[in-house]
């Protein structure tokens, strides 16, 4: 007999604050409960190791021990998997986590846990391991197939690290899909709409702002932007900058921000910033965190109405904006083309985000589905239809390369092989040939981003061509195809173009192992 649920597709909502998973079930977008987690559908993605790293804890209750184990309980790793070391935004970020972030192999990152070190990717495969069992319990058998969600402007270290903590976790991944992308198919499917979208995407620790076109049940992707160290983490940082400064002021002390400070210090940040979600002001009141000269220890106490919120706040909601023209810009729209503006993640709920959405835009964005549950649904509605038979009525998507390709040039230039905003899936060729007699190897740079030079981008990795035929230099022609999947991942091959073998290729990608 076969299982009538046996088509089923997870659509998992990876994000850097919580997580979700959804199903389609007769037809609609259903969220799967997670038992214990916040509403019983929402899990923080939260890690936290105990007994030497012999127990592990995810979700809210692992989210409620930051405060008492923050060396060993990892939050927001979303903001820095699949990135590089080195990169000045890796260190810069690392060093705001109390956790111990450290290099690895091949200038990976590595989290270092009682003495041990693991990667990213295996904290990610924990969250989605629990919400892969939530969805078994919930149905009664074992789903394994899925679609996940990244930002849209993800680059391709960070899609196939994404994409490896789904198999770490024991999902078969059909499909990695943008953010908003997935969003926007939640509000979409089967409306048979004819408009211009925007999907203003704005998380706990990313923003992505992608604009679309729908034509019944066919969703073009015209542009897509963003920016993945922008988010509600930045919000809470803010905060907490803020109440350093103003505790150092009126006490006239200086504040030793270690782990266990800054720990309470965070969540004293996210209690305000949901709390004047809702309320005109909040009292803060953080009992015996102010040392005094004496040994003796103060409380800090003020009020924080919604005004002084929006100062404190205004360049980093600002700073969405920039990228709203860019994405705007490229998809050659004004404010005044956008037929609607879907809100999406939790830092939407915030009024003054609100506001300032409906004066850019210049009408008021709309709230059918909350917030942070739509793009879990997103994805399980585009896996549906990957496993189903075709139909009319499923929707065709059809997106876009979020940052353009290209390999290293002479200087500090690149050859752009791919726009951004190209769609996917796409295919270019290139020609390489030998610098020198009888030279056994071209090595290749491979780059991400928006500009055309080196020192703008992000270098992707490295293409080795091996056990090239002896050749007097410039002789050799090799064609190398570079080809961009439907989940935005890069897949290489290439061919000796006078004897048509097919050349070895190593394709490293720097920030993986």
């Amino acid at each position: 007999m076969v299982n009538k649920f046996a088509n089923f597709v997870l659509g998992i909502d990876l994000g850097t604050s919580t997580t979700t998973v959804s199903i389609v079930r007769d037809g609609m977008p259903q969220i799967i409960p997670i038992k214990g987690e916040e509403d019983d559908k929402i899990m923080p993605s939260v890690v936290s190791f105990l007994n030497e790293g012999k127990n592990v804890i995810v979700g809210k209750k692992a989210k409620e021990r930051r405060h008492l184990n923050p060396i060993n309980t990892i939050y927001s790793i979303k903001r820095i998997i699949g990135r590089k070391y080195s990169h000045s935004d890796t260190r810069k970020f690392a060093s705001k986590f109390p956790y111990k972030v450290v290099g690895g192999k091949n200038d990976s990152i590595e989290i270092e846990i009682f003495g041990k070190r693991i990667t990213p990717q295996v904290i990610s495969s924990l969250v989605l391991k629990k919400a892969k069992k939530a969805a078994q319990d919930y149905l009664g058998f074992e789903v394994t197939d899925a679609v996940i969600t990244v930002p849209a402007n993800y680059n391709e270290a960070q899609r196939r690290a994404t994409q490896d903590a789904g198999k770490l976790a024991g999902l078969n991944v059909l499909r990695i899909i943008n953010e908003p992308t997935a969003a926007a198919l939640a509000y979409g499917f089967g409306n048979n709409l004819n408009e211009k979208i925007v999907v203003f995407d704005f998380g706990g620790g990313t923003f992505d702002v992608t604009i679309l076109e729908v034509k019944d049940n066919f969703f073009e992707v015209l542009s897509t932007a963003g920016d993945s160290f922008l988010g509600g983490d930045d919000i809470d940082a803010a905060l907490v900058q803020f109440m350093v400064v103003d505790i150092e002021t009126t006490f006239d002390t200086e504040l030793p921000v270690n782990n266990e400070m800054q720990t309470i210090l965070l969540s004293e940040a996210e209690r305000i910033k949901i709390s004047l979600s809702t309320e005109e002001k909040i009292k803060v009141l953080i009992k015996g965190i102010v040392p005094m000269a004496d040994g003796s220890r103060k409380d800090y106490e003020r009020v924080i109405d919604r005004r002084l919120y929006h100062e404190i706040i205004d360049p980093i909601i600002s700073q969405t904006f920039d990228i709203c023209d860019k994405a705007m810009e490229n998809a050659h729209l004004k404010p005044e083309d956008i037929d609607a503006v879907i809100l999406v993640g939790g830092s939407t709920k915030i009024p003054y985000v609100q506001q300032k959405v409906a004066r850019f835009f210049q009408q008021s964005p709309f709230y059918g589905i909350e917030s942070v549950l739509v793009i879990s649904m997103g994805a399980s509605i585009l896996g549906q239809t990957l496993v189903s038979d075709y139909s009319e009525a499923s929707p065709v998507l059809l997106d876009v390369i979020p940052l353009s390709l290209g390999v290293g040039s002479v200087g500090d230039y690149i050859e752009i092989l791919v726009d951004k905003n190209s769609p996917l899936p796409i295919e270019r060729t290139n020609i390489f040939t030998n610098a020198r007699d009888n030279q056994d190897a071209v090595r290749i740079e491979i780059y991400q981003g928006d500009g055309k030079k080196k020192s703008e981008s992000h270098l992707m990795g490295e293409l080795t061509l091996s056990n090239l035929r002896k050749a007097l230099r410039g002789e050799l022609k090799i064609e190398v195809k570079f080809e961009i999947d439907t989940n935005g991942v890069l897949n290489v091959s290439a061919v000796d173009q006078e004897t048509g073998k097919i050349q070895k290729i190593s394709l490293n990608i720097l920030g993986l192992e």
